[in-house]
């Protein structure tokens, strides 16, 4: 199903601007289907992360939890996990990520190097029903590739004070067997009320891609104008009238 295949790398996209960082951070969130002006609770998320070692050296493991409830199981289910091995500035060593959707099974690796100026990732995928390896792919590009967390070390230093909305950031990163062109887009700010009853002055930033040569909306999230750059909540476009809401617990 197109829209569970969006669900699942959109919501990912909130570890995009979550500026989780060294120090065991974890934050949680509730997930709500929304059908118009109506809000359905549909589950929860987690997300942290931790100083280890990866292979000898100094990592930060970052992982995210996702799972909808008995109610949102009837439209779709997941029960998703992914974790990621980063340096301490950032860059990608090793990506994993655990699909269970329904009766799809399948886990997604990456693994990140570098041969002289270019940026290279091993991309593997299995399906874990048959216990086959399904594709495998290596990929190249001139500039780094990001993965899913490894970005959260770049919005970082995703400062808007001093611009003017309609500012995007275009950034590769991998998704599945191959790597996208992400593009992020600073629309303006807003004052936006999380679940634990704070509200938050936020910048709003919009997640887009190209699919058929045309640009499209997959997520608006709502981050807080600080260093912190804490995400308070993230809407998940399906369709017309349709999303998914990730509130900060």
């Amino acid at each position: 199903m197109v829209g569970v295949r969006l669900l699942r790398s959109s919501v990912f996209a909130l570890l995009l601007l979550g500026a989780l960082h060294v120090g065991a951070s974890n934050y949680r969130f509730n997930l709500y289907l929304g059908l118009g002006p109506v809000k359905i609770p549909a589950g929860t998320a987690r997300l942290y992360d931790t100083e280890v070692i990866y292979e000898g050296q100094s990592a930060i493991r970052t992982a995210m939890e996702m799972g909808t409830n008995s109610t949102a199981d009837r439209v779709f289910a997941l029960r998703d996990t992914i974790e990621s091995f980063n340096t301490p500035s950032g860059e990608s060593i090793y990506f994993r990520k655990t699909v269970n959707e329904g009766s799809k099974h399948n886990l997604e690796t990456a693994q990140f190097s570098k041969d002289g100026e270019r940026f290279i990732v091993n991309l593997t995928t299995w399906d874990m029903n048959t216990g086959k390896k399904t594709s495998q792919t290596t990929e190249w590009r001139p500039t780094r590739i990001f993965d899913l967390m490894s970005m959260i070390a770049y919005t970082q230093s995703f400062d808007t004070s001093d611009s003017k909305p309609g500012r995007t950031e275009s950034i590769p990163m991998v998704n599945g067997n191959m790597v996208v062109q992400q593009y992020m887009v600073y629309t303006g700010n807003k004052r936006v009320k999380a679940d634990n009853g704070r509200t938050y002055d936020c910048m709003v930033i919009s997640i887009r891609d190209y699919k058929e040569g045309k640009e499209r909306e997959t997520v608006k999230a709502y981050v807080t104008n600080d260093s912190k750059h804490t995400p308070v909540q993230l809407d998940i476009i399906l369709g017309t009238g349709t999303s998914i809401k990730a509130v900060l617990k």
